[in-house]
């Protein structure tokens, strides 16, 4: 099930994320510098790291999430 979620996760995702997105991207990277001062370089990979690993799971929990939902309303119209 897996496999299938990640393949149609892989055809629907957007090719950019919009505006909201990017505004919040400068943001973190604005962020970032200081945290840069205050920690080390191999520290900020593992963090980041794990950061993603994280993104990961819950964008994958959500589209799975968002796809049940998709059915539901389709068979609750079909009724």
């Amino acid at each position: 099930m897996d496999d299938i979620l990640a393949y149609l996760e892989s055809i629907t995702q957007p090719d950019s994320m919009g505006p909201e997105h990017s505004a919040l991207l400068q943001k973190a990277i604005a962020l970032e510098a200081s945290i840069q001062e205050a920690l080390s370089p191999e520290y900020l990979d593992r963090l980041s790291e794990a950061q993603c690993d994280i993104l990961r799971v819950e964008r994958r929990e959500c589209f799975s999430r968002g796809f049940r939902l998709g059915v539901q309303l389709l068979l609750a119209a079909l009724e």
